[in-house]
């Protein structure tokens, strides 16, 4: 029972909607550097829809400190599974370079009715789109991640074990 009380507390309550180019910063900020599969994402033409499950480990919560080196930390975290729903898609395409298969968002432009998503490393995610309206939303928390921590940076390797 306490698990589930403390997962609650960092998942969003809302879900984090935008419908203008200008609301953007608020989605990049949540996906910026988080890992998703590609083989996990859908399309369904019938609906319009493209669906994205990804994992949130950099959610700024705390995580309990695996080891402490002298020039970085290792800490492990709470996964977060979330879902980013774009809706209103006519058109979807990959454009995927390295064929890795786990990737992470790095930048999202949106510009007359074309949304680009820019992913590390090397793919692309283009979509034609007749009215913006992206939604991020928190599913739960499940599974652990490790995060290291340097002096102005961190790091993960997107790998989540439960």
């Amino acid at each position: 029972m306490t698990k589930s009380i403390a997962n609650q507390e960092i998942i969003q309550k809302e879900p984090v909607v935008v419908t203008s180019a200008d609301g953007l910063d608020s989605v990049i900020g949540l996906t910026h550097d988080e890992h998703f599969d590609m083989d996990d994402v859908s399309f369904s033409k019938e609906q319009g829809v493209v669906r994205i499950p990804y994992r949130r480990m950099f959610h700024g919560h705390p995580g309990r400190l695996v080891r402490n080196w002298l020039i970085y930390r290792i800490y492990e975290l709470d996964v977060i599974r979330s879902i980013l729903t774009i809706r209103n898609v006519e058109e979807y395409q990959v454009d995927d370079r390295s064929r890795i298969g786990t990737y992470s968002f790095n930048t999202m432009s949106y510009t007359n009715g074309s949304l680009l998503i820019k992913c590390c490393e090397d793919c692309d995610l283009r979509m034609v789109i007749h009215k913006l309206e992206i939604e991020s939303r928190d599913v739960e928390v499940r599974g652990k991640s490790r995060v290291t921590h340097g002096f102005l940076w961190k790091s993960s390797t997107g790998l989540v074990y439960e």
